[in-house]
């Protein structure tokens, strides 16, 4: 990198106990570009409807070039579209916009996780519908979130997995009304590269 390009300050605010870890795992591997972003520690919120407050908050400190966030979609549920659309009208000139901010993953973030292992469509939001997928590919039997299964699975990630992962994912809808869908090959791509102008593109749409 270029001694007059200016390191950037990057927020995510994790919506919960498997998202944190999860992008904790990511921001570890050498494909992305620490001497471009500086990525601070991501925050678990312990569930969506705390995304708000903190967000604020951390926006109102200054502290970053850019805060985003990192949860499910849930199906495109009321729930969500009420949380970016709160983010929108919050911090967007158009509420609309509220969604450039968001790295979702419909229905839930197990959709990307297990694509690490192989080809992945979930449909299901429950843990407990979830948990034969989760079997068939980490071998973790019952899943149901605890704190040492997530590790678990977690720990199963390897960076080796990444190119493979990529043109799974790379293979879901963006859009978040779609099931399944994320918009986190995007940003993981953004993460590698030498240009953070997409930073940039977003704040000139930001109050």
């Amino acid at each position: 990198m270029n001694d007059d390009v200016r390191k950037r300050n990057v927020l995510i605010i994790a919506e919960g106990f498997e998202e944190k870890p999860y992008i904790d795992k990511i921001l570890s591997f050498p494909n992305i570009n620490k001497e471009l972003y500086n990525f601070n520690e991501p925050i678990n919120v312990k569930g969506n409807g705390n995304i708000p407050a903190r967000y604020q908050y951390e926006i109102q400190r200054g502290f970053y070039d850019i805060v985003l966030v990192f949860c499910d979609a849930d199906k495109g549920s009321d729930q969500f579209l009420s949380l970016v659309n709160k983010i929108g009208d919050m911090f967007f000139y158009n509420k609309e916009h509220g969604i450039k901010v968001f790295m979702f993953v419909n229905p839930v973030t197990l959709q990307i996780v297990l694509s690490h292992f192989g080809e992945v469509k979930l449909s299901k939001v429950s843990k407990k519908d979830n948990a034969e997928m989760v079997e068939k590919h980490t071998g973790i039997k019952n899943y149901d979130a605890k704190k040492e299964q997530i590790k678990e699975i977690i720990d199963k990630i390897h960076f080796s997995s990444m190119v493979a992962f990529k043109n799974r994912i790379r293979g879901l809808s963006s859009n978040f009304e779609d099931v399944p869908s994320s918009n986190f090959i995007t940003f993981l791509e953004r993460f590698e590269s030498d240009d953070a102008g997409w930073i940039d593109e977003i704040k000139l749409l930001m109050k």
